[in-house]
């Protein structure tokens, strides 16, 4: 994480909004040498000040942490991993209840052909 990078672009997306840094500072309830920290990259604002900051600013939170702008192409390409991984997990889960059926199949079975001998060795039993 390069705190200067990240410094960089908060500046640059303060001045895109023609803001100083004391006018960012009010509407975020911090000092204005705060936002100065931000933006030289001295320090980083807390967790609740970077969804705040996203928000305000229209950018994601791994945006404002890697110090800029994801292009389209790249929003795709986490849009399609994301997808092919959850195509993937739903692949997995489809094979592991098709497992835990046949292994309930085979468990029901299993007791059949416990059960079975010995109620049908009562029934002739009683037969008798």
């Amino acid at each position: 994480m390069d705190q200067k990078k990240i410094g960089y672009f908060l500046k640059e997306l303060r001045k895109a909004k023609n803001l100083t840094q004391e006018q960012l500072a009010e509407k975020l309830n911090v000092s204005g040498r705060t936002v100065s920290r931000w933006e030289t990259g001295h320090n980083m604002p807390d967790i609740s000040l970077l969804v705040e900051l996203a928000e305000f600013y229209d950018v994601s939170i791994p945006e404002i942490i890697d110090g800029e702008r994801k292009s389209g192409a790249m929003e795709k390409e986490v849009k399609e991993v994301a997808e092919k991984m959850s195509d993937y997990a739903g692949a997995e889960k489809e094979f592991l209840l098709k497992e835990i059926r046949n292994l309930s199949i085979i468990g029901v079975c299993a007791l059949a052909v416990y059960f079975v001998p010995d109620c049908w060795k009562e029934f002739d039993a009683k037969q008798r």
